[in-house]
């Protein structure tokens, strides 16, 4: 009995687990060629941290970036900054949004205590009040990352991956962002070239 309950519990997990994960959107031109592509270089990037500057983190910018690298030398990409086919360029801001969120009543009891037929005794006679949860407006951050891919030579934009909700929380900015555009650029197709 234990391990259907045991399994039960660990589905409802990892479905739960992937729920919380925001997705990667992709869209890619479809005239664009990777098979054509082999180098990259860096373009200028774009981020916007709204009105909290903690947002702004030259590591995070430099993490970021060395996981961009990374991920593409992995899927067969080389960077070159004299002659590159594509160009790398990220986008980052941050704005505030609002969301309504539910505080559920508060349970009381159990009571004892005299009722309206007689003595009821111990027992859970009562429990709650207000008649459901009640709902209040909270304002939070949403970061959203973008990674841009643009043809060196048409300098036309052929790729473009994002998350949204990507980073909530300045004080782990270097490791959410750095996860994120992990997860992005992973989306791009690999070096087709044989080299």
């Amino acid at each position: 009995m234990k391990t259907p309950l045991i399994n039960l519990f660990a589905l409802v997990s990892l479905i739960w687990i992937g729920s919380a994960c925001s997705s990667v959107n992709v869209d890619k031109s479809r005239k664009a060629d990777f098979s054509r592509y082999r180098t990259f270089a860096w373009m200028d990037s774009d981020v916007q941290a709204g009105k909290n500057p903690a947002y702004y983190n030259e590591i995070a910018t430099q993490n970021l970036e060395a996981a961009v690298v990374n991920t593409l030398n992995e899927k067969g990409y080389k960077e070159n900054t004299s002659n590159p086919d594509m160009l790398i360029g990220y986008h980052f801001f941050v704005e505030q949004r609002e969301r309504t969120v539910s505080d559920p009543s508060p349970m009381y009891g159990p009571y004892m205590g005299w009722g309206r037929w007689g003595w009821q005794g111990w027992g859970p006679a009562w429990y709650g009040w207000g008649g459901g949860p009640r709902y209040r407006q909270e304002k939070y951050d949403a970061g959203t990352v973008v990674v841009d891919i643009v043809d060196a030579k048409t300098q036309k934009l052929v790729w473009r991956g994002s998350v949204e909700k990507a980073v909530d929380n300045p004080t782990q900015i270097s490791r959410q962002l750095e996860r994120e555009v992990s997860r992005i650029i992973d989306k791009v197709p690999e070096e087709k070239s044989g080299e």
